[in-house]
């Protein structure tokens, strides 16, 4: 196992496996526990419903013009890290608010995880390869999935 996890191809194969298995498991349970609990008042989480399809937007422009201009791909990626980081410390309210409900705490999970895979696309891969922009693509395809459970409430 430690042999495959070092050969480049295949270990890139098991993170995205596993990245892709954390985040479909996070976001399965992000909407199972979003029908459960209570929503929030309306205007609580507008900033996040703003902020996440303008994310989507500005991600899926960078994944389409990737191909011709890489460097918009890498701005871009670092502008999610920074919007995933204001997120969640936006979430967790930095102890001025009382404890997220399970939603939250699961949504604050989702963006971390979303998070790492970002940072391993701008960080891990040669920018303007194939596999990058398949790893721009992944991320802006998750993004949109987390954006309909925020949009969804």
């Amino acid at each position: 196992m430690s042999r495959v996890l070092r050969s480049g191809r295949q270990r890139e194969v098991w993170l995205v496996a596993a990245w892709a298995i954390v985040f479909l498991g996070l976001l399965a349970a992000r909407v199972a526990l979003q029908r459960v609990h209570a929503p929030p008042a309306p205007h609580a989480f507008r900033w996040l419903r703003l902020g996440a399809v303008i994310l989507l937007a500005i991600l899926f422009v960078a994944a389409a013009v990737s191909r011709w201009q890489p460097l918009v791909g890498r701005v871009v990626l670092r502008v999610e890290q920074g919007a995933v980081f204001l997120a969640i410390t936006r979430l967790l309210g930095l102890g001025s608010q009382p404890d997220p409900q399970r939603p939250e705490q699961v949504l604050i999970a989702l963006l971390g995880v979303h998070a790492v895979g970002a940072i391993v696309v701008s960080d891990e891969l040669p920018s303007g390869t194939p596999v990058w922009r398949a790893g721009l693509w992944t991320l802006a395809l998750s993004f949109g999935a987390l954006t309909a459970t925020v949009l969804g409430r």
